[in-house]
């Protein structure tokens, strides 16, 4: 299981001699569930994450959901470092590195290709303000047994009322990707791709709760019966809550 890769920083992570800054959590459902613009579940998913993070920098966290492309579930592990920079003198930045294992309970089913799509991916991102951008690549994408990587740039932005802004776009690129992609597409044949999310989310009175709608696709030319069909783009929505200790 190509997760293992991740051990070593996790049991670094958690043994540290000195006090975590924090534990925190998160629990949610959607309507549906996109990785990088294509269809987990074609349908409702329930998920949810425990993080460490400590004062030093270090980080280790996991998250889950449901996952019918992989005949059941997902669950992804994930370690890494943070550290502030300030560059050139004159900008705040946020300087992110690490290592993330995505690890499925079944295999993939036989219009997608079949086989595991466990896989491990180390990326490195540096944010300023509302905008971040993100660099992944993985050896063995999805479990293709060929290279992808994954590039995505991302905005935050706070709106009035108390409603936030979040867009992406992100562009998977590579023989990996490219494997992937095959079966999905209308013509058979495998390509890079871009996708892209609009999410507007906002805080409810309550228990707490954040309610977000998004609309998001790809430009690929997806075959009616792959993940989620060839509609684009998608529309979500979903409930999220999160916890502080």
């Amino acid at each position: 299981m190509k997760a293992r890769l991740l051990l070593p920083l996790l049991l670094l992570a958690l043994s540290a001699p000195v006090r975590a800054d924090w534990f925190s959590g998160n629990l949610g459902l959607a309507s549906d569930y996109l990785f990088r613009g294509l269809d987990q579940t074609n349908g409702p998913a329930v998920q949810g994450g425990l993080d460490y993070v400590h004062h030093s920098g270090l980080y280790a966290g996991g998250w889950a959901s449901n996952n019918r492309s992989a005949g059941g579930g997902e669950f992804d592990l994930y370690g890494g470092y943070t550290r502030p920079l300030h560059l050139f003198g004159l900008l705040n930045a946020t300087l992110d590195a690490g290592v993330t294992g995505y690890v499925y309970s079944g295999e993939r089913g036989p219009p997608l290709g079949g086989g595991s799509q466990d896989f491990a991916e180390v990326y490195g991102g540096l944010a300023a303000g509302p905008v971040a951008f993100k660099a992944s690549f993985a050896p063995d994408y999805a479990g293709r047994g060929a290279p992808g990587w994954y590039l995505q740039g991302l905005l935050r932005y706070p709106l009035p009322w108390d409603f936030r802004l979040r867009a992406s776009l992100g562009y998977g690129l590579g023989a990996g990707v490219q494997r992937q992609t095959a079966p999905l597409s209308a013509d058979g044949r495998g390509h890079a791709y871009l996708d892209y999310a609009l999410r507007l989310s906002r805080g409810l009175p309550w228990w707490g709760l954040e309610s977000w709608a998004e609309v998001a696709g790809t430009d690929l030319h997806l075959a009616d019966g792959a993940q989620g069909g060839a509609g684009q783009p998608r529309f979500l929505a979903g409930l999220r809550k999160d916890f502080d200790w």
